[in-house]
């Protein structure tokens, strides 16, 4: 996601965080709705109610920027925080994939299927990525779908349909390899800095909330 739609996410999440904390949410609530929401979409997905799963995908999407705007807001981030939110994110990329996976397997689309997998083997790659340069003291903000994109190319694709969702899952599946490739070649090239100070930190981990 470029520079211009993050803030303008910002804009938006913000307001909705500043509300959810007069109504008494902290970020760990907000994180475990995000799971269970994300459960629920990956239920949705696997029984084939696929609109309802792309407004559930939304909505854990939206937990997720909310859970850490409340945690900055509130004073709140903490290393044990951002790690048990980064934790919790991949478990609901995986349910919800895996949602997607029973989906065509009970339709018998195999090859399908076996694109669930590249699509998340991309997206756990991405995310992986992202967290072993930032612990090895580089910040990594590059490449072309992060979580929050793929977020919104999923929820986009599942209210169109059928088709919406495989054409959904080809993007992810090549624009999360795209981003992985992107990750290696940028980390071969800050990595090479000979400076040990900069390589041994682990200072720079991503934020709360935090699109990876």
């Amino acid at each position: 996601m470029n520079s211009l739609l993050k803030e303008k996410g910002k804009i938006l999440v913000v307001p909705l965080a500043r509300g959810l904390m007069r109504l008494g949410a902290t970020a760990e609530t907000l994180t475990l709705l995000g799971l269970l929401t994300a459960a629920g979409a990956g239920a949705l997905f696997a029984l084939g109610h696929l609109r309802l799963a792309a407004i559930a995908v939304l909505v854990s999407g939206i937990l997720d920027s909310a859970d850490g705007t409340v945690a900055r807001l509130a004073g709140r981030v903490s290393r044990a925080g951002a790690f048990i939110d980064s934790a919790v994110d991949r478990y609901c990329e995986a349910v919800i994939f895996l949602g997607l996976l029973v989906h065509y397997l009970r339709s018998e689309s195999h090859s399908l299927a076996l694109l669930v997998f590249v699509a998340m083997s991309g997206a756990f790659l991405v995310s992986y990525m992202r967290a072993r340069l930032e612990g090895l003291g580089r910040e990594c903000r590059v490449g072309l779908l992060e979580r929050q994109d793929r977020v919104i190319v999923l929820a986009v694709g599942g209210v169109v349909g059928e088709i919406g969702l495989n054409i959904a899952l080809w993007l992810i599946a090549i624009l999360s390899h795209l981003t992985a490739l992107q990750r290696i070649r940028f980390a071969m090239k800050v990595l090479k800095d000979p400076d040990p100070e900069r390589l041994s930190g682990s200072e720079d981990k991503p934020g709360v909330g935090e699109a990876e």
